[in-house]
C-alpha cells in the first residue's frame, strides 16, 4: 500500500484542526507564554508612567534656588557707649574689653531727723540779795563822791535807752539782778558775747562822753544800777576800780 505522503512535523499548518474542535498541542503551550509577556510590557509602562509622575511631583516640591527667594532687609541694633571714666581708660590702655554699665537703682535715702535741744540757760551772772548787801546804789553818794555822780548818770542812761530794755527782756533779765561788769565784762543768759550788746554799749556811751576828772575818779565795791521798774538791776566794780576801767584804759590805783 501506498502511503501519503505527510508533511513533517514542525511544518503542518497551524490553521489545522485536530478533529472534534480540539486545538492542537503546541497552540496550547505557546499561549500563556504570550499572556505573560502582555502582561510584563503592561507593568513596565504602568511603572515607567508612575516614575515620570514621580519625578514631576519630586522637581514642584523641591526647594526654589537661593536667588529666588525673597530677601528681608536686615535689622539695625544700635547701643548707646557708656561715657568714658577713669575705669573704663585704664581698661582700654590695659587692653581688656570694655564692659557696659547697668544703671542703678536709686537709692533710698532714710529722712535725717533732726532733734532741737533746748540751749542750756547761763545762769552765773544772777546776783542773789545777799550777795548786793553793802553795794552802793546810784544817787546815794557811792559813784564816785565830789562834784561827778557818775553811777546816777550811766543809770539814766539806761533807763531812757529802749535798745536796753528789748536787750534786757531777750536775755530773760527783766526783774532779776546780774553782774554787768567786775573787771571784765560777764556773759548774761545765752548771749554769745561777753555782756548785753545795747547794755553794755549804753554804758560806755554814757561814760565815754563824761568829764576826764568824772571817768577817773576811784570807786570802792559795787555800784548797782537799776531801770524803770527798780527790779531790774545790774552790778558793776570790783574791789578798787574807776569808771575809765570799762573803756579798757585802766590805770594803775594809786
Amino acid at each position: 500500500m501506498s502511503r501519503k505522503a505527510s508533511p513533517p512535523f514542525g511544518r503542518r499548518p497551524d490553521a489545522t484542526a485536530l478533529r472534534n474542535g480540539l486545538t492542537p498541542f503546541h497552540e496550547a503551550v505557546r499561549a500563556p507564554g504570550r499572556r505573560r509577556i502582555r502582561f510584563l510590557a503592561g507593568t513596565l509602562t504602568a511603572a515607567a508612567h508612575l516614575a515620570v509622575i514621580a519625578a514631576v511631583l519630586l522637581l514642584r516640591a523641591a526647594p526654589q534656588p537661593e536667588e529666588n527667594k525673597p530677601t528681608l532687609p536686615p535689622l539695625q541694633v544700635s547701643l548707646v557707649p557708656k561715657p568714658p571714666g577713669p575705669s573704663d581708660k585704664a581698661e582700654t590702655e590695659a587692653g581688656g574689653a570694655p564692659t557696659i554699665a547697668l544703671p542703678t537703682p536709686p537709692q533710698v535715702i532714710a529722712p535725717v531727723i533732726t532733734i532741737a535741744s533746748t540751749p542750756k540757760t547761763v545762769t552765773s551772772d544772777l546776783l542773789s540779795d545777799s550777795q548786793l548787801a553793802g553795794a552802793s546804789r546810784a544817787g546815794e553818794g557811792g559813784g564816785g563822791g565830789g562834784g561827778c555822780d557818775m553811777a546816777r548818770a550811766v543809770q539814766q542812761a539806761l533807763r531812757r535807752d529802749p535798745l536796753v530794755r528789748n536787750a534786757v527782756a531777750g536775755a530773760d533779765r527783766i526783774g532779776k539782778a546780774s553782774m554787768l561788769w567786775n573787771g571784765d565784762w560777764v556773759q548774761s543768759g545765752g548771749q554769745e558775747g561777753k555782756g548785753l550788746a545795747a547794755v553794755r554799749q549804753a554804758v560806755l556811751w554814757e561814760v565815754g562822753f563824761a568829764p576826764e576828772a568824772c571817768r577817773n575818779e576811784r570807786v570802792h565795791g559795787l555800784v548797782v544800777l537799776s531801770l524803770a521798774d527798780g527790779s531790774t538791776r545790774f552790778a558793776v566794780g570790783t574791789g578798787d576800780w574807776r569808771w575809765s576801767d570799762l573803756l579798757g584804759l585802766r590805770r594803775a590805783v594809786r
